[in-house]
């Protein structure tokens, strides 16, 4: 106040100024709600004071006359603030709700302009005149014409401006379009001093990049009158002299803000550029230890939000002072980008009143090491600014849920949630939008840590109210704000998967015939908004949580895909796989044994070529792209310090691996290509292949065995055999564990008997004892202990191998297996559906588009369903 006082005092000589001047305190009084009688008080304490004053000193008898304390009367009359400004601004704000500023279309307002009471029958009449061109595609001419100019006719202010500076020949002027880009948001803000200069601002700023020639192209009277001719356009019937001085009078004061920096933008951005280019290192270093210096002396209570390392705090410091030369340089995307910034210190709980004094620190700081007066007003201007839109968009994003989630408080939730509407409950948790850029409120809570405050989120989301119009149940608003939810659900908090699980099951509270009804709003677990397979289920294969996988929603959402659509898929893709068991069962164990004749050589030859063309030549192709793409996308792993593709560690994928090298093994080894010099060609015994034979029978049956493990993973199609097979595989385990120990007692001790000099001639060389040992172990030795009478030591360690192996290990390895087993059993189904569920998901993936598409239309997930008999509810569930 005193400085405006001042500034008013000085341009008393200057009426154009001395009027901005007053109007601008008006302003300023009338944002802080000040009374009009206490500034009457405050403007009669100014003048008596100035009178006395007189009195003392001498003054200049012209000064001195009788109109000085008419003319300072006359100046500290700061009541028109309160009564002229608010007056013109309401009519503006009105005015632009009339004629559709915010973008909306004029026939949707006309209920408050325009057509005033006939704007309900026109829109019938318009609803009238789209189905009776439907019904008659068939039309004139000159209907065609007619509706063709009808549907050009501008409707909305932004259409109406532009048409209107076509017609004036002004349609080139790139600086009109950015004053007509925030024109809304000026105008919504003509009431609020501070936040009309912040928008005016950052106009001019662009003004400054859009204007290649400077600004003598600027001639900001041109938008003031395609403004008007849109909006007397646009508002015929209630347009009046009270419009036309509202209006004026709201481009005088956006004219005037913005001719204060018109020009000046491109100046400061250069000198900000020279200052960053002449600065050392060591010089911003300095800078940003003396800033937070000043800071904390200044707020010490900053120093509880900057709780970070060194490098962090000179990070944050050095952007901040960055952002000052980028705002000059791009402020298109600077805005979007504090504002960004502002949404989340929204979430970090940062005080608005800290932003102020961090500019005056980082201002102060930059003052010792820079003289140039033009350097610290562009670096004072633009941190300004930008704290300015850190302020406002932590005021307008700083709502009650948010404070709750800061403070992780369900009872400040659900209390700030009780205020919302049923209709706006959904928006309240799940978006807080301030100018472009929004922030979610949900999802923070999730990413800050409360857990609890998530949880009472999910809970209100999913709670199903209703009035006498409608059910409201956010599942939809939850899963179009956040369509990847599960998975952020199974990577950060898996703990509150189950509520959102229960959140989706309607159960009703009546019992028929034993039975009660129950509803699973289960459509966005399984296709997305935008049509294709939702991310939900592979989410929850990828945790690989047994207990989740085996919920009921979860479960009916497997069970639906694997017998709609999955099972037919599946046993297709498997059938190349049986058919080539069964030619390499019928060429390697059947046909063989009638050999003798030259129709089972031949049939054998065939079924031998059909091997290496169905089975090799696939599993060649499909192996030598994985690997190739596994090598591209860098996604190995290291064994031994060697990269082996990553898909090799899973033991379906690394048994086909090595069925393809036995394979490949199989056809350099064939005997039919061999013999091709035989005879009696086609066979597969001849001279010159004698030692080859057994050679080729080793991978034959390498692969037999390979193929037929493979076909383990059919087991899917019954949960019960997968169960059995998941249950092997774990306790397989166990298994190989005390195999390790039981080759490594054989081995020590076959060493050990090996050394000692005996008389025993089936234990004189290692192998030898390896051999009796294990016959010992496994109770086929054919030999009796009585042999070894003669030689005690050597019977003393074979009773010592005895105890540790046949009664210490098979012992331990029975215990073992039995808390193996009573693990694995709690989990069995759980670990089988979740087996399913990533058969499901690989399926998936290849199935066509229009095949989802008819799949899912048979689902009938837009069909409304029932809560109880004739209570009709949302669509989206199975019921």
């Amino acid at each position: 106040f005193v400085v405006s006082l001042g500034n008013i005092v000085s341009n008393l000589g200057n009426p154009a100024a001395l009027k901005v001047e007053v109007l601008q305190e008006s302003w300023r009084a009338a944002n802080n709600r000040d009374n009009p009688q206490v500034s009457d008080a405050e403007r009669q304490k100014i003048l008596k004071q100035t009178k006395k004053d007189q009195k003392k000193v001498e003054i200049d008898a012209e000064v001195a006359s009788t109109d000085s304390p008419d003319s300072s009367e006359s100046s500290f009359s700061l009541n028109t603030g309160h009564t002229i400004g608010p007056a013109h601004s309401t009519k503006v704000i009105a005015d632009k709700r009339r004629c559709g500023l915010c973008f909306g279309t004029l026939l949707k307002c006309c209920k408050c302009c325009g057509y005033g009471k006939d704007a309900q029958v026109m829109e019938k009449q318009e609803d009238k005149r789209k189905e009776r061109k439907e019904a008659k595609p068939k039309e004139t001419t000159k209907s065609n014409k007619s509706q063709i100019q009808a549907t050009d006719v501008p409707r909305t202010f932004t259409e109406m401006f532009q048409w209107n500076c076509a017609v004036m020949g002004l349609s080139g002027r790139k600086w009109m379009q950015e004053i007509l880009a925030s024109f809304s948001a000026m105008v919504e803000h003509i009431a609020d001093m501070r936040r009309l200069q912040q928008e005016c601002n950052i106009v001019s700023i662009r003004i400054a990049k859009v204007t290649a020639a400077g600004v003598n192209w600027v001639n900001l009277s041109e938008f003031k009158s395609c403004m008007l001719a849109a909006l007397r356009s646009l508002l015929p019937t209630v347009w009046d002299t009270t419009h036309e001085v509202a209006w004026n009078w709201l481009w005088d004061n956006i004219e005037t803000i913005l001719k204060k920096t018109m020009g000046k933008p491109l100046l400061w951005e250069q000198a900000l550029q020279t200052m960053f280019a002449t600065l050392s290192d060591e010089q911003l270093f300095s800078y940003r230890v003396q800033l937070y210096e000043r800071f904390f002396s200044t707020v010490p209570a900053g120093q509880d939000y900057f709780k970070q390392s060194n490098t962090r705090l000179h990070f944050i410091a050095e952007s901040a002072t960055n952002m000052s030369l980028k705002l000059l340089q791009d402020p298109w995307q600077m805005v979007d980008d504090v504002s960004a910034l502002g949404l989340r210190h929204v979430g970090y709980g940062i005080p608005t009143e800290m932003f102020g004094p961090f500019t005056e620190a980082a201002v102060d700081a930059l003052r010792g090491h820079i003289s140039d007066p033009l350097v610290l007003e562009s670096f004072s201007w633009s941190l300004s600014i930008i704290s300015q839109m850190l302020v406002h968009t932590v005021t307008e994003g700083s709502t009650i849920v948010m404070k709750a989630i800061n403070n992780n408080s369900v009872f400040q939730l659900v209390k700030a949630l009780s205020c919302a509407p049923r209709g706006e409950r959904a928006n309240w948790v799940l978006i807080v939008k301030v100018g472009t850029q929004d922030i979610s409120p949900f999802r923070w809570a999730i990413e800050s840590g409360s857990l609890s405050a998530a949880k009472a989120i999910i809970e209100d989301l999913l709670a199903i109210r209703a009035d006498r119009e409608r059910y409201y149940y956010g599942v939809d608003d939850l899963f179009q704000r956040h369509p990847d939810i599960i998975k952020i659900l199974c990577t950060e908090a898996p703990m509150l998967l189950p509520t959102l699980l229960e959140g989706l099951i309607w159960r009703s509270r009546t019992v028929n015939q034993g039975m009660r009804r129950v509803n699973y709003y289960v459509k966005n677990l399984v296709v997305g908004s935008d049509g294709v397979f939702a991310g939900a289920l592979p989410a929850l294969v990828a945790l690989g949580d047994p207990k989740i996988i085996s919920h009921v929603a979860v479960d009916l959402v497997a069970n639906l895909l694997w017998s709609g659509i999955v099972t037919h898929e599946f046993l297709t893709s498997k059938m190349w796989f049986i058919v080539s068991l069964v030619i390499l069962m019928v060429s390697q164990t059947l046909l063989p044994e009638y050999r003798d004749t030259l129709e089972v050589r031949i049939v054998t030859f065939i079924f031998r070529v059909m091997t290496y063309a169905l089975t090799l030549l696939r599993l060649l192709v499909q192996h030598s792209r994985d690997i190739f793409l596994a090598y591209y996308r860098r996604q190995t792993v290291r064994v031994f310090r060697i990269p082996f593709p990553k898909y090799l560690t899973k033991s379906y994928d690394l048994a086909s691996f090595l069925l393809l090298i036995c394979l490949v093994l199989m056809w350099a080894n064939e005997p039919y290509i061999w013999c091709y010099n035989a005879p009696d060609w086609p066979t597969e015994y001849c001279l010159s292949f004698e030692e080859g034979g057994f050679i080729y029978s080793v991978f034959a049956m390498c692969a037999v065995g390979l193929h037929w493990g493979l076909m383990a993973d059919l087991a899917v199609f019954s949960t019960g055999l997968s169960a059995f097979v998941l249950v092997c595989v774990h306790v397989g385990s166990e298994i190989g564990r005390f195999m390790f120990a039981l080759m490594f007692l054989l081995t020590a001790f076959a060493s050990a008997i090996t050394v000692l000099e005996h008389h025993y001639e089936d234990m004189k060389t290692v192998s030898d004892t390896l051999i009796a040992l294990s016959g010992i172990t496994l109770r086929l030795y054919e030999d009796d202990y009585r042999d070894l009478q003669n030689d005690p030591l050597l019977l003393t360690a074979v009773f010592c191998f005895v105890t540790a192996s046949a009664i210490l290990l098979l012992n331990l390895l029975i215990a073992q297996l039995n808390c193996s087993y009573v693990y694995i059993y709690q989990n069995m189904l759980g670990y089988a559906k979740l087996k399913r569920s990533s058969v499901t998901v690989q399926t998936l993936a290849y199935i066509k588009l229009d095949r989802w598409s008819r799949f899912i239309a048979t689902l009938g997930l837009d069909q409304p369903l029932e809560f109880n008999e004739g209570d009709v509810g949302m669509a989206g569930g199975i019921s």
